[in-house]
């Protein structure tokens, strides 16, 4: 394992690459240039971010910045970057970027032909960490065991070779979900994992994985820390809240507004309590927010040095907020509160009160208790159209009369009962 010391924040570079919205050329140098200036030396890139764009800017600022390279970069394999004429104006989520389609391959010519390219464009004579990208099912879908076998077979061993020839410090994955890491620390010998999203303050599902590096001793690059956005301002200023790079559902958005609720009475700001509480975990090296701006540079900055009081930790693990070491399930989340009484059911029924504000966790979401429910009564398991058959014990019980989410109470002036219907169908016939 290599022991190379990570600063604890770094500077994710996608967001100098166009994701969302065109960063112009000067204002992506002088958002590096403002990290530098308040004392970021980790800098993370990849092909991807905005088709070459961000490792061209990051390049070209620290060619000027860093003329010894003493910073720390990655960057990542897994695509290579082919030129296109008349591109669209946004693709893949960046806009205005590079005149190239990105194109999927793990074998082993691709990652060094990738590797040799990244070097060009980020100006370095060598490159601290290489990562494989989105590796996995949730990019992959169908052909993910098609493209990790390539990976392992040709890919994996590049990576080794580089290492081993000393053109690069370290060697890793860089994803967006859980599976994935915990299948290839089984397979392979990894220093660190860049995982975005998924050790959050929104969003703890990786607690379990974060065990597994430390006894494993690979550390982990908290990457998203803010989950695409939705904790990175407070929520009234957001006009379109994203979490996970998509609009932020009902759900969610009830979550985040309970976490800023406990952050601003304890006189934290969301965002700083975010930035900080991937920090907390001992298998965590460095959290990598990605600025797009020097302003967002200057507020980031701001937030580092925010003193968190223990007591805010204490407050959202009693509130069912945040995980308390069980495999990243938040106290109060799912179990004792619900029951799963069939798999084909669109319910679960409360086997302990539910209060208003309490997490629940339902087929893997957190989702935040809009009122309270007494036991024994029943809570939709997703989202709920009108005419759509209620399930209790894998059998239906009546239809749905008006729109639910996920997480709300299942009563009679949103359902109507098959029972009740029928019964009062025999009640009537009896009185004919």
């Amino acid at each position: 394992m290599n022991r190379l010391e990570l600063p604890r924040l770094g500077m994710g570079a996608a967001g100098i690459g166009n994701l969302y919205a065109p960063v112009t050329d000067e204002n992506a140098l002088a958002t590096i240039k403002a990290a530098w200036d308040g004392g970021i030396r980790f800098f993370d890139t990849a092909p991807f971010y905005g088709f070459g764009l961000s490792e061209e800017r990051l390049g070209s600022a620290l060619a000027i910045l860093d003329p010894l390279q003493e910073a720390i970069v990655s960057t990542k394999v897994g695509r290579l970057l082919e030129p296109v004429s008349n591109p669209l104006c946004e693709r893949h989520g960046f806009v205005d970027a590079a005149p190239y389609e990105p194109k999927f391959d793990y074998g082993r010519d691709a990652v060094l032909r990738s590797f040799d390219a990244s070097l060009h464009r980020l100006r370095r004579s060598r490159i601290n960490i290489l990562l494989a990208h989105d590796l996995g099912a949730l990019t992959h879908h169908d052909l993910a065991d098609e493209q990790m076998q390539r990976f392992l077979d040709g890919g994996f061993p590049a990576m080794q070779q580089l290492k081993d020839e000393g053109a690069i410090d370290a060697i890793g994955i860089g994803v967006n979900e859980t599976a994935v890491c915990e299948l290839l620390l089984d397979r392979i010998e990894l220093d660190f994992i860049l995982l975005a999203g998924r050790y959050t303050l929104l969003d703890q599902s990786a607690e379990a994985l974060l065990s597994d590096c430390i006894s494993k001793g690979v550390r982990i690059i908290v990457g998203g820390p803010f989950n695409s956005g939705i904790l990175a301002q407070p929520l009234k200023d957001q006009p379109t809240p994203r979490f996970d790079y998509e609009r932020a559902s009902p759900e969610i958005m009830r979550r985040a507004k309970a976490l800023e609720e406990l952050c601003v009475s304890f006189g934290v700001p969301l965002a700083a309590a975010a930035l900080h509480f991937p920090l907390r975990h001992p298998a965590v090296a460095a959290v990598i927010p990605g600025p797009s701006s020097p302003i967002e540079v200057e507020q980031l900055l701001r937030r580092s040095e925010t003193v968190i009081p223990e007591e805010l930790w204490i407050a959202l693990e009693d509130r069912g907020l945040l995980s308390s070491g069980n495999g990243g399930a938040p106290d109060g989340f799912g179990q004792p509160q619900l029951m799963l009484l069939d798999e084909e059911d669109t319910i679960m029924v409360c086997i302990s009160p539910v209060s208003a504000g309490d997490v629940l966790l339902i087929d893997g979401q957190s989702i935040v208790a809009s009122e309270a429910i007494m036991v024994g009564h029943k809570i939709a398991r997703r989202r709920l159209v009108p005419g759509e058959r209620v399930i209790k014990y894998g059998a239906p019980i009546g239809s749905i009369t008006s729109p639910i989410e996920a997480g709300a109470w299942v009563h009679l002036h949103n359902m109507k009962s098959d029972y009740l219907a029928a019964h009062m169908r025999e009640n009537v016939g009896e009185e004919r």
